[in-house]
């Protein structure tokens, strides 16, 4: 019997792929704040609105923010929405308020929204509280008619959605940082750049704000998404790894943590839910999480056979418990069901593991790097590297390494998104004491994290951790996987290379093990694409490079998602078009879009533009 996959929050209907995935929901988590009684309730209504905090109660904070009648009525429970952008009739302003301690990652509004006349036509502005323009919308006095102009905001992305129920019907035309649509009488714009063919220079734009963490799931969705792929027999067609038969002999198990919300792709999703179950622009056969799926089903483990077993470890109860569904306590994160599941045995662990990140669009081959730790001298850990330039390093985790005496990378230092890459920090931009000396330190720290066969580059760390059988057994013995404190990535993994470096993970003959790093492959030790599906714009960007790939190559090894599904690729280059960026979620929506522009007399619809279901 395969020992499988773990995975985070979702519902199965499909016997076969039930038993060997372990669910991990979030645990949930409340702010609590202080305040008089008619005050504390604006606030509260105001922040669990800008926050989707819904069990925050009242808030402490200095100063006091009092609302307009018209700024209450666009504060709805999930988001601020103004209904229509171009009926308001005053300004509206949030200012950005100094949050509490503790409470720092809470979006503190700082929202304004103009109305101007301008050379004869209404000017509608949107800026942050850092002073940058969100949006520009400008149209003709008594211009008739006008599609809605909605204004969404929250925990996600801003985003303008324009709907016209004659000519869209239920579909909307979303629009993101660096998109325009220009039609007869009105232009709205929101700044930013946009590539419409990749390969022509993209510069990433997005107005993130602050944001708030929070870790509630809707499991069902996940286990709904799993059933989707096992019915649609793709792991037969995945295509083998070039160590599958390593993997096989060895029987690791997949362990895919899926216990986040995807608040940053609500705007995508429209629903706040368990990101690994939002859909690509695929049918319902291939969901995010069908692309680690299919690194399993490449590496030999999902094969659409009766040995398919996966579990569910599910820490919100949100499925019956049995036929492969166990129940485990809630956490702060995914990483302590993970160490219930190891404690308990309901994940082997007497088995080697490979854990998958499932909001991921990768065509690694892991059986790469799982080789990898079969074969590198006393293994406890190897965590592939992706290359990645020094502004974008700094969302990251970097893997800081020292070459051995037999060149294999061995990994010294464990850097969580540093604030420095490539600049050094400059003593004038600091006044606390030891603040500057800190900073060079890390700084230096990061210096061991640059890529060896490319200094313009960072390693960074793609969120998929090899854990030995072995190292996992000492790990647990010393407490160090404990399911009350464990944090994957800010945590174990941090601890395990401490320990490595330390000489104080020793193996039973007493050898000391290592912690490894070897670039993320596809098949055949080509460099493997990855990215993560975090944000609406990374999401656009990457359907439109991979239709980009597809109308260059085809679904040829030579083009670089080579390994991912070909229905996959497909399906992306049909739901996109090339010229204007414009991405749709279906043919329908593209019909949509052609009445909208010829009731308005588009002139231009471009940039990181989404046409798709409201």
């Amino acid at each position: 019997m395969i020992n499988k996959v773990s995975l985070s929050p979702v519902n199965v209907k499909n016997q076969a792929l039930r038993s060997n995935v372990a669910v991990t929901p979030a645990k949930a988590q409340s702010v609590n704040f202080e305040g008089s009684k008619t005050q504390a309730a604006k606030l509260a209504n105001a922040y669990q609105a800008l926050n989707g905090i819904q069990t925050a109660k009242t808030v402490n904070f200095a100063g006091s923010m009092d609302l307009s009648e018209l700024e209450q009525s666009i504060i709805t429970p999930k988001e601020i929405r103004v209904p229509n952008l171009l009926t308001i009739a005053e300004d509206i302003d949030l200012p950005l308020k100094k949050m509490p301690k503790g409470a720092e990652k809470l979006n503190a509004a700082g929202l304004n929204i103009t109305k101007q006349i301008v050379d004869g036509r209404n000017v509608f502005t949107i800026s942050n509280d850092k002073g940058n323009t969100i949006f520009v919308g400008k149209v003709d006095i008594d211009k008739n008619p006008l599609p809605i102009v909605t204004y969404k905001q929250g925990k996600f992305m801003p985003e303008i959605t324009v709907k016209d129920p004659e000519t869209l019907g239920k579909k909307a035309i979303k629009m993101f940082a660096g998109s325009e649509l220009i039609g007869d009488g009105f232009e709205f714009k929101m700044p930013g750049s946009y590539e419409p063919t990749p390969g022509e220079g993209h510069k990433d734009i997005s107005f993130t704000g602050r944001t708030v963490i929070t870790t509630l799931n809707k499991e069902p969705r996940t286990l709904n998404a799993v059933d989707s792929y096992a019915d649609s027999g793709l792991q037969k067609q995945a295509i083998k790894g070039d160590y599958a038969d390593v993997v096989r002999e060895n029987d690791p198990t997949v362990i895919i943590p899926a216990g986040g919300f995807g608040e940053r792709f609500f705007n995508i999703s429209r629903e706040f839910e368990n990101k690994p179950s939002a859909k690509l622009p695929t049918d319902d056969r291939y969901r995010i999480i069908g692309t680690t799926l299919n690194l399993a089903a490449a590496a030999g483990i999902l094969n659409g056979d009766e040995n398919d077993d996966v579990i569910y470890l599910s820490q919100n109860h949100e499925i019956p418990e049995g036929d492969g569904v166990y129940y485990v306590s809630k956490y702060k994160t995914d990483g302590g069901a993970i160490s219930e599941g190891l404690k308990r045995d309901l994940i082997r662990n007497d088995r080697d593991s490979i854990i998958l990140n499932a909001d991921i669009f990768t065509n690694a081959d892991v059986s790469r790097t799982y080789n990898a730790l079969k074969t590198l001298p006393n293994a406890a850990l190897v965590i592939p590297y992706y290359p990645v330039n020094p502004q974008r390093a700094k969302s990251f985790g970097l893997l800081g390494i020292e070459q051995d005496e037999n060149g294999n990378l061995q990994i010294k230092e464990f850097l969580e998104k540093p604030s420095y890459t490539s600049n050094a920090p400059m003593p004038n931009d600091f006044t606390q004491p030891g603040a500057y000396d800190k900073a060079m330190e890390e700084f230096r720290k990061v210096q061991t994290a640059v890529d060896p066969s490319d200094e313009n580059k960072f390693l960074a760390n793609p969120g998929l951790y090899f854990l030995s059988k072995e190292a996992q057994k000492i790990l647990m013995a010393q407490g160090i996987l404990n399911p009350d404190g464990t944090g994957l990535g800010g945590n174990v993994m941090p601890k395990i290379v401490k320990l490595a470096n330390e000489g104080k993970l020793l193996d039973k003959e007493g050898n000391r093990m290592k912690v490894y790093t070897v670039p993320l492959e596809a098949k055949g030790g080509k460099p493997a694409v990855w990215d993560d599906i975090g944000t609406a714009e990374a999401y656009l960007k990457l359907i439109k490079d991979v239709a980009n790939e597809v109308r260059l190559h085809g679904t040829s090894p030579d083009n670089k998602y080579y390994g991912m599904p070909e229905f996959v690729l497909n399906d992306f280059a049909n739901n996109v078009d090339l010229e204007s960026g414009i991405v749709f979620d279906s043919a329908q929506s593209r019909d949509a879009l052609e009445a909208f522009k010829d009731k308005y007399g588009v002139q231009s619809v471009r940039g990181n533009v989404y046409v798709a279901g409201q």
